[in-house]
């Protein structure tokens, strides 16, 4: 499955583009006399974006924690539609077929209604989406040039949700499964803005639904008397449902067949500026700044082995969520043969948060326990980043551009947590140790690849919206856990690396105060998730279990910028 979505990536990206430099227009252009009609088949690709989750009812009451799993994605596939431009009308019909791999995964606690209760892990992994959808659009701008739409219909998913049952060494039971094919609905808007008679490049958000399913849990455990293995008494599954969405974001490009050239002029698929009689005269440098608000979340499984096998059976998890502040400077240099080269750099500081660490230790002979999680209500620390890309442009004019690139990211997280209390068993400070001061730390570096589009369309005049979508197809992280309070090892330092994959997608709206400095607003959402990591805890020499890790941080940014043209 991995590798098929890299291929899928790679052949999108030899097929889009970039967008976020030059200059558009400050002003929409004069229409030419022949009006641009939308009506014909198209052929496309798309890159993508996005999360969902997985709901789960716990049939025994209410939670003390968890029943949703989160699950970011990154996805990239084809599409196919037909559009009828009603005669003389700016209003269009049409009907799309779209196709996606997907690569997502994600966990979290279910059933976890009572401290003395064997709860469960579940986990979501998604592959492949389909849609069959009818669209309404109505055009604008200059020549409408410029479509609008909206989209609704049927949705097919293929992937795995499977609940089971933790700490493997009590319980061998096997786990509960939904079938990997769901169907469901689907709606969404997007714009798309035609570069060429031949050529046009889109942004799209879609939300799909697959509704409730049924399936029976695996049977557990129930520890009667606190601390005590021997009074540990298997359970039956029961119904429950489970409900599953996902909201995405998407990047494409469509070829119209049939096309001539009339209306306006269909510039090479690699354009080339012609060469300037100072060759200097034709680069441009653009730089800003940002302020970036965010949140994370964090969350590392210990399962009981290198075994992968095993890896859905854990015996303790740690999950934190964090507000951040941060600025950062980001810049992009344009060449005249249309290279470029951008990125950005910046951190800050973690001012808010809690921490959930969670055990499940049923036939411990000293302290035998179903459910632990202690709650720690503080959490603080510092990020930076920073990431560098080169790219091509291959379409461009003056309102609409799309490129690719391919670059580096690197992201570093340390955080503290503070204040432990026992939110699962009747002793609040039952496996707190000293509940004020520093508990847990976590600090982890992430080295990834990127590989993706970027793409710009002219929304209204002086306003632009950019898209900039990256599949991470390789990405390294070396983390380092401390349980400060451990008194019962050797060493109080956990290591862990290991390798995954992720995604990072940018939008943002930005306004031309004059034609060289701009503001303007946006979101960002990164994620990265590695289950194959080797962690040699609390002072092993060797690598002793397998410590699958999942992070994320989104939020909303403002920023500034000039452009300089060198000469």
């Amino acid at each position: 499955m991995r590798n098929s979505f890299i291929a899928v990536s790679a052949l999108m990206a030899l097929s889009c583009g970039t967008a976020q430099a030059a200059d558009l227009a400050r002003r929409w252009a004069v229409p030419p006399a022949t009006a641009w009609n939308w009506t014909g088949f198209y052929l496309g690709g798309h890159l993508g974006a996005g999360f969902g989750t997985a709901k789960v009812d716990n049939p025994f009451g209410p939670s003390i924690y968890g029943d949703t799993v989160r699950a970011p994605k990154a996805l990239a596939g084809l599409q196919a539609g037909y559009n009828w431009q009603l005669p003389g009308s700016a209003w269009v019909l049409g009907v799309e077929a779209d196709a996606s791999a997907i690569d997502a995964d994600g966990t979290d606690t279910c059933l976890a209604y009572s401290g003395q209760f064997v709860s469960a892990n579940c986990r979501v992994r998604e592959h492949m989406l389909g849609t069959l959808t009818g669209r309404l659009g109505r055009t604008f701008g200059p020549d409408g040039r410029s479509l609008m739409y909206v989209k609704g219909g049927g949705a097919v998913l293929v992937g795995d949700f499977r609940m089971t049952t933790n700490a493997s060494d009590y319980l061998n039971q096997p786990a509960a499964e939904l079938d990997s094919t769901r169907w469901g609905w689907t709606v969404g808007a997007g714009i798309e803005y035609a570069l060429s008679p031949r050529w046009a490049v889109r942004a799209e958000y879609d939300y799909a639904n697959f509704g409730h399913r049924g399936l029976d849990t695996p049977g557990g455990g129930f520890l009667q008397t606190q601390f005590d293995p021997n009074s540990l008494v298997n359970t039956a599954g029961a119904p429950t449902q489970v409900h599953q969405d996902m909201h995405l974001i998407k990047l494409g490009l469509n070829y119209y067949f049939g096309r001539g050239d009339s209306g306006f002029g269909q510039g090479p698929l690699l354009p080339v500026k012609a060469p300037a009689a100072d060759r200097w005269s034709a680069w441009q440098f653009e730089v800003g700044a940002r302020y970036w608000y965010s949140h994370g979340r964090y969350q590392n499984d210990l399962t009981l082995s290198t075994n992968s096998a095993l890896q859905e059976h854990l015996v303790s998890r740690l999950t934190y969520e964090s507000e951040g502040h941060s600025g950062e400077v980001f810049w992009r240099i344009d060449g005249p043969q249309k290279l470029f080269l951008k990125g950005f750099a910046g951190g800050g500081g973690l001012v808010a948060g809690k921490m959930n660490d969670e055990d499940w230790f049923p036939t411990d002979q000293q302290n035998a326990t179903a459910y632990s999680n202690t709650d720690h209500n503080k959490v603080t620390g510092t990020i930076g980043y920073a990431t560098l890309d080169a790219g091509i442009d291959l379409f461009s004019d003056t309102f609409g551009k799309l490129g690719v690139f391919a670059g580096y990211n690197f992201y570093r997280d340390r955080k503290d947590a503070f204040n432990c209390r026992q939110i699962a068993l009747a002793i609040p400070t039952a496996f707190c140790g000293s509940s004020d001061g520093i508990s847990i730390s976590q600090y982890e570096d992430w080295h990834s690849l990127r590989i993706g589009a970027n793409g710009t369309l002219a929304v209204a005049p002086n306003t632009k919206l950019i898209v900039d979508a990256a599949y991470l197809p390789y990405t390294h992280i070396s983390a380092l856990d401390i349980h400060h309070n451990r008194t019962d090892v050797a060493d109080k330092n956990s290591p862990a690396w290991g390798t995954g994959r992720g995604v990072q997608l940018e939008a943002i709206l930005t306004y031309d105060i004059t034609s060289r400095f701009n503001v303007g607003v946006g979101g960002r959402y990164w994620a990265m998730w590695a289950t194959d990591v080797d962690t040699a805890g609390f002072g092993s020499p060797v690598p002793t279990q397998l410590l699958p890790i999942r992070v994320e941080r989104y939020g909303t940014f403002v920023q500034a910028s000039y452009k300089f043209d060198v000469h």
